[in-house]
């Protein structure tokens, strides 16, 4: 598809002209009218703030490498050898630890803002990037709290000018979106389930291991500032290499297990194939509830409304962790060793099962089949197409907000279920409450934030 520019305004408008005269500051390009805004991003260059440049945030700057409009126009992160590297790979980019400092002082300095910091920090960062009209990517899970999706929407809302991408990078891979293809066709027919596992939670480079305790306390290194790095938390957090940098994914309070860490890879698929509305009910078995540490072995029914495009009156998706797959035999499947992140819809007339980087295996009457026409897709560039559309193109995104946040929403459920295990919430997705059980509505929809660090309104 080529992309279209909208019409040109009547005059030459360039940001930094904006700039000097003080009519945009920190309203930024994304406040204009399309027209004037497509001329002030077609004369100049999409200047990026980065909070997050550890681990994940390489990926990012990697994908927008070698785009000839993008600038680097500053970088946040807690971890002082972070910053310092970035220091020597982008002299001329300015350098902060707290992000607030950057809309505080600098906002009128960049136009876009890519969060790649731990899930619990996402929602109160991307939220502020909306406030002041900035360009917006997002690392997934986009939020960590179910009521973080309802801020969100409300902020799409309110700055329905921006361009937002989730990090859900995959979807981007030639095989899952022929995939997307084969299911939206129905060339196998009415979907009937779906089956979603993923790996375990173990000790490892990413996780603690399942229910585990906070570690003792250990002294804070000097290169980090743990006040910044617990950020919106309430509770004082110990400091430990359990949490600090990577494994704090397996704690409640920071992020969301393995349910929360892949969903957005492996559900989208889904999504984008059947654009499926809201949940109606979750419900989450598993050995014992979720404490301060994820919980393993989950196994979780997400029910949808279903009819009309879909084979049954509702549409079920299980998903689980800790590899625990279907019965293959149960489904008509031969036997077969299977890994973890995957995906299986099992439609009317046929099953479609696919890895997460993409490879599609297809069924039919039980048998593998091996010469089934895949769609032909159109290239994309997860991370130059967000850029491009925030320069004014006109690209189809895979994952802006509005659908990113609806992906998110089952990965929440599943989890966020743990706590009350063996019992069905029926999820009411309009007013954001679970209809039948208040002490989850109490506990597991939202969290206190800490003063000065909670998700500021956006209008």
């Amino acid at each position: 598809m080529k992309p279209t520019s909208p019409a040109p305004s009547t005059s030459t408008i360039t940001r930094r002209t904006f700039l000097r005269t003080g009519a945009v500051l920190t309203a930024s390009v994304a406040a204009l009218s399309g027209p004037a805004r497509a001329q002030v991003n077609k004369n100049s260059r999409l200047r990026i703030f980065q909070a997050g440049v550890g681990g994940i945030g390489g990926l990012q700057r990697n994908g927008l490498k070698g785009h000839p409009m993008v600038e680097w126009a500053g970088f946040c992160d807690v971890d002082q050898r972070e910053l310092d590297k970035m220091k020597r790979e982008h002299p001329g980019a300015w350098m902060v630890k707290d992000y607030r400092e950057a809309y505080a002082s600098r906002a009128g300095d960049f136009d876009a803002a890519i969060v790649d910091t731990p899930d619990f920090h996402h929602a109160p960062m991307m939220l502020t990037a909306m406030k002041h009209n900035k360009h917006l990517y997002g690392q997934k899970p986009l939020v960590h709290q179910l009521d973080e999706l309802r801020m969100i929407r409300a902020g799409l809302k309110a700055r329905p000018g921006l361009v937002t991408q989730m990090g859900n990078q995959r979807a981007c891979n030639t095989g899952r979106m022929q995939a997307v293809e084969v299911l939206r066709r129905n060339q196998l027919g009415r979907p009937v389930e779906a089956c979603v596992w993923t790996g375990s939670v173990e000790r490892g480079h990413y996780f603690a291991d399942a229910w585990s305790a906070y570690a003792p306390a250990q002294p804070v290194p000097v290169y980090l500032d743990w006040n910044l790095w617990r950020g919106p938390i309430s509770a004082d957090l110990p400091h430990s290499e359990d949490l600090a940098p990577r494994r704090w994914r397996a704690f409640w309070e920071t992020g969301g297990g393995q349910l929360a860490d892949w969903g957005c890879h492996l559900l989208d698929l889904l999504y984008f194939a059947y654009d499926l509305p809201s949940p109606e009910a979750v419900l989450t078995q598993t050995i014992r509830p979720s404490n301060t540490g994820h919980s393993a072995h989950n196994q979780s029914t997400v029910t949808y409304p279903g009819g009309g495009k879909f084979a049954r009156d509702k549409f079920v998706v299980r998903y689980n962790d800790s590899g625990l797959q279907p019965s293959f035999a149960a489904l008509g499947l031969p036997p077969m060793k299977v890994g973890a992140n995957r995906t299986m819809v099992v439609c009317e007339e046929g099953t479609l099962l696919l890895e997460a980087d993409g490879k599609i295996a297809i069924f039919r009457k039980g048998k593998a089949v091996e010469n089934e026409p895949l769609p032909q897709v159109e290239p994309r560039h997860h991370w130059k197409d967000w850029a491009d559309n925030c320069l004014g193109a006109r690209k189809p995104l895979w994952t802006p907000f509005d659908i990113g946040s609806r992906i998110t929403e089952p990965a929440l459920l599943a989890v966020k279920a743990t706590r009350f295990p063996g019992q069905e919430l029926r999820w009411d997705a309009a007013s954001f409450r679970f209809t039948n059980h208040d002490k989850a509505n109490a506990e597991i929809l939202s969290r206190t934030y800490r003063e000065g660090f909670a998700p500021p309104p956006v209008g």
